[in-house]
């Protein structure tokens, strides 16, 4: 829970989150992960120093802290809902659907500020699909602004089934 806390404030132990924060920050890695990355490099580099079994231990306790951090971090959910308002509604959604294969829907949007029209994109995505969206909405529109949010569930095609019980 701990290293959760710190990365929701954008803080730092001083050890090798460091450079999970560089990682996560030029490659666009969620920075739970980019911490999972760096410290596994770093246990099996120390798995040939002092033995396999305690580099195994080392692993199973850096996957446990890792869940939790994360669940801190983004909550615990692994559905999450994007928001994109762009004037490039047509190419994002066409390389959203071919790439990540996630339907896309188009609303009509109206800026309060300027009373401009815009669409708005909305689709529903997993965690693991995060940095691909924001890369393919980055690539086409720069200047697009972009909302992540986590759902509870997620029902129908490409996730659970929608089923009702009585």
């Amino acid at each position: 829970i701990g290293y959760g806390l710190v990365y929701r404030a954008r803080g730092t132990s001083g050890g090798s989150d460091v450079l999970a924060g560089i990682l996560s920050h030029y490659r666009g890695v969620p920075v739970t992960q980019s911490y999972l990355i760096v410290d596994t490099l770093v246990i099996l580099g120390a798995g040939f120093i002092f033995g396999w079994k305690a580099a195994l231990y080392a692993m199973i306790a850096l996957y446990v802290s890792g869940l939790v951090a994360e669940t801190t971090l983004e909550g615990g959910g692994t559905i999450r809902t994007a928001m994109i308002i762009t004037s490039e509604a047509e190419a994002i959604s066409e390389r959203v659907l071919a790439e990540l294969e996630r339907g896309v829907t188009v609303l009509e949007g109206t800026g309060a500020y300027t009373g401009a029209e815009r669409p708005v994109l909305y689709c529903v995505i997993t965690r693991a699909e995060v940095a691909a969206l924001k890369a393919i909405v980055h690539e086409v529109d720069p200047r697009a602004f972009l909302v992540i949010g986590v759902a509870h569930e997620a029902l129908g095609e490409g996730f659970r089934p929608l089923k009702f019980q009585e």
